[in-house]
């Protein structure tokens, strides 16, 4: 990739309409975006979406924003938001969203990407924009969002009672008392009441029993 092309592409992540904007010098910038896969100077990250190749790139590409973009509306989520946060101890490499289209996957030349999906009630509120130091930003959700999230939506666990929710967050995910202790209860009960499942009132139930046996 030449010196010039590289500057006009403003991000490592870049859509079809921004490119065709960068590379508008050239008679055919479609052609010229094509000719760029084929020398591997781009990525297909999938349709209309690609990533500048890592020996062209001036900065860390940002999956994150490639979460976002893939496929929505969505927001990071579940596992990767709680890693996120440092509330489960694994790092969690593949970057899972939740979404209000049909549930999908993702496996792309730079990451793999997950996308859960949910009911509108429960999708409208709960996340922030996360600012990035190029002065872009990403959707992901809030600490008490991303729990709730994941437990309503991972159903490949039962959970049936107090018990079971205990082994799942204290001993499967591995979080610690002190940190689900410091959550915002009254986030919890409102996001928890989004869903309105016999799951999330599960979860509600052991958190207040576990903040009020920190008291």
């Amino acid at each position: 990739m030449d010196i010039r092309t590289r500057k006009a592409i403003p991000f490592e992540e870049v859509d079809t309409a921004t490119l065709r904007q960068a590379l508008s010098q050239y008679e055919s910038p479609d052609d010229k975006i094509r000719s760029m896969v084929r020398r591997g100077e781009l990525l297909r990250v999938r349709r209309g979406l690609y990533a500048v190749a890592p020996e062209y790139r001036h900065t860390l590409l940002s999956p994150e924003i490639l979460a976002n973009l893939i496929y929505g509306p969505s927001y990071l989520s579940l596992e990767y938001a709680l890693s996120w946060y440092g509330m489960i101890p694994e790092r969690v490499s593949e970057l899972t969203s939740v979404c209000l289209g049909r549930s999908r996957s993702f496996e792309t030349g730079v990451g793999n990407f997950s996308y859960c999906s949910t009911k509108k009630v429960a999708y409208v509120e709960g996340y922030d924009l996360i600012p990035l130091q190029d002065k872009r930003s990403f959707l992901m959700a809030v600490r008490e969002k991303a729990l709730v999230d994941l437990i309503e939506n991972r159903r490949n666990v039962p959970i049936r009672s107090r018990k079971d929710m205990k082994i799942r967050l204290l001993e499967d995910l591995r979080m610690e008392e002190t940190m689900l202790s410091e959550l915002n209860m009254e986030r919890i009960e409102y996001f928890a009441s989004l869903y309105g499942s016999a799951r999330t009132r599960l979860f509600l139930d052991f958190l207040m029993e576990l903040h009020e046996k920190r008291r």
